[in-house]
């Protein structure tokens, strides 16, 4: 039975959760755009925290004594859906607003959240992300996410629609996402799958569709999100992402929606050619003869698809100089092909199952 959005009132009380670990730096901001929300009804948050090493929990609590409006929830794991299914259970509104700590929700967020549930008595609500770096790193992250020949053609990833015309009609949608969603609905349904370490977003969502409820894609419910500000913490999502991609698509050949190869070739025909090339070249330097030297001659030029992959990349950032600043565009130079390899690498490893990166817990729906 699907969670009624209460009809007493036009602005029933909300619960929004954000679920944090180590967010010192882009909490207040994520709080910020909750507390100035242009909402008629009550609208509580729940700070969930984990522990870290960075104040985040020291932050909270200053958060929650300075506005009554905020309570914390401290919880012992690092997986932060143990955290998200604890604040679900302790939130005491119907409805529920998932709010990442690197998120920023414009002030109407709230009132169109209501106003999508009530008229299409989905049981989840996904809204549309634009990411929106602060630094130029950041800023090359957002390119490389929006381009088409970045993530913005993953089916899955509802990035990219900078606009809610762009973004199309709303529709059902097969989505890892879910920003609202009716908290009835979801503890009956068993909430996230704290056994998977990947992509519980999808699994819960397709447990919800495969017992008859839907899950709403709504352009005009629009959030900013910040994308990771590091290195480092860019290749360890992106692998993490595409590894529990990979690791679906294996156990759920007949899901399409699950399939996105674009990375996964560009690592896969990139690295054979060169690897082919290469060979082709040590035989030309060692001298081969006869069909050797022609089958050597082949193999060769297969090197001109990885320079043409690179000259590509230093087009596209010659293209994001001229459209931003010119240190967005030498970091789109380096972010690109880390989108595609971290993306593409972990897809790789979650799709043929390799020793210790795919030992995820698969749900059968059958």
């Amino acid at each position: 039975m699907t969670d009624p959005t209460p009809s007493s009132s036009a602005s029933p009380p909300l619960t929004a959760i954000v679920v944090v670990r180590n967010d010192a730096a882009t909490l207040p901001t994520a709080i910020d755009s909750l507390l100035t929300q242009s909402y008629g009804g009550d609208l509580h948050i729940v700070i969930a925290v984990s522990p870290s090493t960075d104040g985040t929990g020291d932050l909270a609590a200053a958060l929650a004594a300075e506005h009554p409006r905020i309570s914390v929830l401290e919880f012992a794991s690092s997986s932060l859906v143990v955290g998200v299914n604890e604040a679900i259970a302790a939130a005491r509104t119907s409805l529920v607003i998932r709010v990442d700590p690197r998120a920023a929700l414009p002030e109407g967020f709230a009132t169109e959240a209501v106003a999508a549930m009530a008229r299409t008595d989905a049981v989840a609500l996904v809204a549309r992300i634009t990411p929106v770096g602060t630094t130029s790193f950041e800023r090359a992250v957002s390119l490389a996410t929006l381009s088409s020949v970045g993530l913005a053609r993953d089916p899955l990833t509802p990035y990219g629609e900078v606009s809610a015309a762009a973004a199309g009609p709303e529709r059902q949608a097969q989505s890892a996402f879910a920003h609202v969603i009716r908290r009835r609905t979801f503890i009956e349904i068993g909430l996230y799958n704290e056994e998977i370490r990947h992509g519980q977003g999808w699994e819960l969502n397709e447990r919800l569709r495969e017992a008859g409820h839907t899950v709403w894609f709504e352009p005009a419910l629009h959030l900013d999100y910040r994308p990771p500000s590091r290195v480092v913490d860019v290749t360890r999502s992106l692998f993490a992402e595409g590894l529990w991609r990979g690791e679906f698509a294996r156990a759920f050949p007949e899901e399409k929606v699950l399939r996105f190869f674009l990375p996964s070739l560009v690592v896969i025909v990139t690295i054979l050619a060169f690897i082919l090339g290469a060979v082709g070249f040590f035989g030309l330097v060692a001298g081969a003869l006869g069909v050797a030297a022609v089958v050597s001659v082949i193999l060769f030029a297969l090197l001109v698809v990885p320079v043409v992959y690179l000259v590509g990349v230093v087009v596209l950032a010659i293209s994001a100089m001229v459209r931003t600043e010119p240190r967005t565009g030498l970091w789109f130079a380096l972010v690109l092909p880390l989108v595609h390899f971290s993306w593409g690498f972990g897809f790789i490893a979650g799709f043929v199952n390799l020793e210790g990166a795919a030992d995820t817990v698969i749900v059968d729906f059958d």
